[in-house]
């Protein structure tokens, strides 16, 4: 049982038994683990469960360089998982993406979303969020954390840390008989149970986290990610390398991967 509020940064793990992390009584309680290889062979790793979710805070926190000793077929700074199981479900949002009201000029602090009335939200100060580019370049797209948000059960309007560099459109265009609704897409970025590479390195040298399940394609390794943030994920240059990677699992009858946010 992980139930220390923090870890040293442990070099290897091995998990041939059970590693559970089990949720704390306070929501705003947040526990770390750093480590820089967990290899769950044939055992079981778990922080929270489809039925009964993780609900205060974790961050999982990987480490190492593309320098350092690579586990054949998983690599390094990753979760890997031979006939095991791995189970990651962090707390159900309500809703993880919306759109824009109206649209949003460049230098915007504020941005209102559509009506949230039949599925209200439950965003929260110090969330971030993502403002889908609505021109001909994809990489306007601009990420912001709410320092305030109001109209949760109505109209959400959400108040951002900084300005807006781009304009993000929003409205309905008519061409001749025909009515075009456009808005850009907003998404929330931030879940309790955080998966990461070092803030120090993983950006900086395109090296960051990542986890593979592998079996020889007879189900007997299984993983099960919802309601989870990974950042600081992937590895460039690396054949494979993705966040989330299921290596010649098989079917994949028993594994799925659901309302993660990757960035």
């Amino acid at each position: 049982m992980v139930d220390v509020d923090s870890t040293p940064k442990l070099s290897f793990v091995v998990v041939e038994g059970s590693l559970i992390f089990p949720s704390n009584a306070d929501p705003n309680h947040h526990r770390t683990f750093d480590a820089s290889y967990v290899m769950v062979q044939g055992g079981y790793l778990e922080i929270g469960t489809e039925e009964d979710p993780y609900t205060s805070k974790l961050t999982i926190t990987m480490h190492s360089s593309v320098t350092d000793p690579y586990l054949p077929i998983y690599g390094n700074k990753v979760i890997g998982v031979r006939f095991g199981q791995l189970e990651m479900h962090g707390k159900p949002r309500s809703q993880t993406w919306s759109s824009l009201m109206v649209t949003a000029p460049a230098g915007s602090t504020q941005i209102e979303l559509v009506s949230a009335q039949a599925n209200p939200l439950d965003w929260e100060i110090g969330e971030e969020i993502v403002i889908a580019s609505t021109d001909f370049e994809g990489r306007h797209a601009e990420q912001r954390t709410i320092t305030q948000i109001t109209g949760l059960n109505s109209i959400p309007v959400i108040t951002l840390d900084r300005p807006l560099e781009y304009k993000h459109f929003a409205g309905v265009e008519t061409f001749g008989g025909d009515s075009i609704e456009m808005r850009a897409e907003v998404g929330l970025l931030s879940r309790n149970v955080k998966y990461r590479g070092d803030p120090e390195t993983s950006a900086q040298n395109q090296y960051g986290a990542h986890i593979m399940v592998h079996s020889p394609g007879d189900e007997s390794a299984v993983g099960r990610i919802e309601n989870v943030e990974f950042t600081d994920c992937g590895q460039a240059f690396k054949l494979g390398r993705y966040p989330i990677h299921f290596h010649m699992i098989g079917t994949v009858n028993k594994s799925y991967i659901k309302n993660n946010a990757i960035h």
